[in-house]
């Protein structure tokens, strides 16, 4: 049992905290894919709402935010007002967080820190394409590094395991990998242990109806990323997902759609990350072309949008899959 100094000081620490950035996760509707995640590990009998020890496998600043909400929940939950409305008392052992970003690692450690999670768990730099063979096998135990050293977290096993947007990620980082990296996985999930995927549905080239406005956004904007040398994100389908989950021997439990409404600003982003690469373009010309490119679809979206209800257009969708690790495997 903790000292009543010791429960003082951390009251006082908690306190101390911005937890701003965390509150909305509080409230039922805060975050829908996420307040899905929560209410699916409250409906499993086998864990009753703890995600144990867990592994964020393709970490960001969102997810992190969602972490520290979980270590968090006993004081959010006392500290807001959201009667009925307000999130499951859910609860988390431990985490790790990957990611295989150097500068990205650092960000989501000084949120770490700022948010008072530092100290309940680790933000680790790594890649999850080490250690698999050309024919798709783990090999554990058979580093060929020089300095000996185990493969990314060898031989740890966790509770739950979260691929938020990793599948499409991974090809700015490991091309060709994607059909690999559940498998990858695997090994680290307990058995009974669940697995949740988040990942956004693919843009279609095109559409017959005013949200055609962003297929044509998505089309430059990735044009824009390879002509400065960059790689794009790839999106895989649902289907595809729930397919390379059970192939890798995991049981699909459920899943859930959540359709994707556009409107002006979003689509402005989307076309700000077009002329962030503009600098990086072969020549000034071609720059200077497609920067009026980029002007003209702001505009066009903006026309868009004002004719339709709410200002909003609906295209795609993002999606949540649920899967467990066979409690016998």
């Amino acid at each position: 049992m903790e000292s009543a100094a010791a429960v003082a000081d951390a009251t006082k620490k908690m306190a101390e905290l911005d937890l701003t950035a965390i509150k909305k996760f509080a409230h039922k509707n805060g975050d829908a894919l996420f307040g899905y995640i929560e209410e699916c590990q409250m409906d499993d009998p086998n864990t009753k709402g703890s995600f144990g020890r867990f592994l964020d496998a393709g970490t960001g600043s969102h997810s992190l935010r969602w972490m520290a909400s979980i270590l968090h929940r006993e004081h959010l939950l006392a500290s807001t007002s959201n009667g009925a409305m307000s999130s499951p008392s859910v609860s988390m052992d431990s985490y790790t967080a990957i990611t295989a970003d150097e500068n990205m690692r650092r960000r989501v450690f000084d949120e770490a820190q700022g948010l008072g999670i530092a100290d309940k768990g680790d933000v680790i730099i790594g890649n999850w394409k080490e250690g698999v063979g050309k024919d798709g096998t783990i090999e554990f135990g058979a580093s060929d590094t020089s300095d000996g050293s185990k493969l990314l977290l060898e031989g740890q096993q966790f509770d739950t395991i979260l691929a938020d947007y990793l599948v499409g990620a991974i090809d700015g980082f490991s091309p060709y990998f994607q059909d690999l990296i559940f498998s990858r996985l695997v090994p680290h999930l307990a058995p009974g242990g669940r697995l949740y995927v988040i990942g956004l549905q693919p843009i279609p080239d095109s559409v017959n109806s005013p949200a055609n406005i962003m297929c044509k956004i998505r089309r430059v904007r990735d044009a824009c990323i390879l002509l400065a040398n960059h790689r794009c994100y790839r999106e895989y389908p649902l289907d595809w997902i729930e397919r390379n989950l059970q192939k890798s021997g995991l049981n699909v439990v459920q899943s859930r759609t959540y359709p994707i409404r556009y409107d002006h600003s979003t689509m402005v982003r989307q076309i700000n990350v077009g002329r962030s690469k503009l600098k990086l373009f072969p020549s000034k010309g071609m720059a200077a072309e497609m920067g009026k490119v980029l002007d003209d679809l702001e505009k066009e979206s903006l026309e868009v949008t004002k004719k339709q209800s709410g200002g909003r257009i609906t295209l795609g969708f993002d999606y949540v899959v649920v899967a467990e690790r066979p409690a016998d495997d």
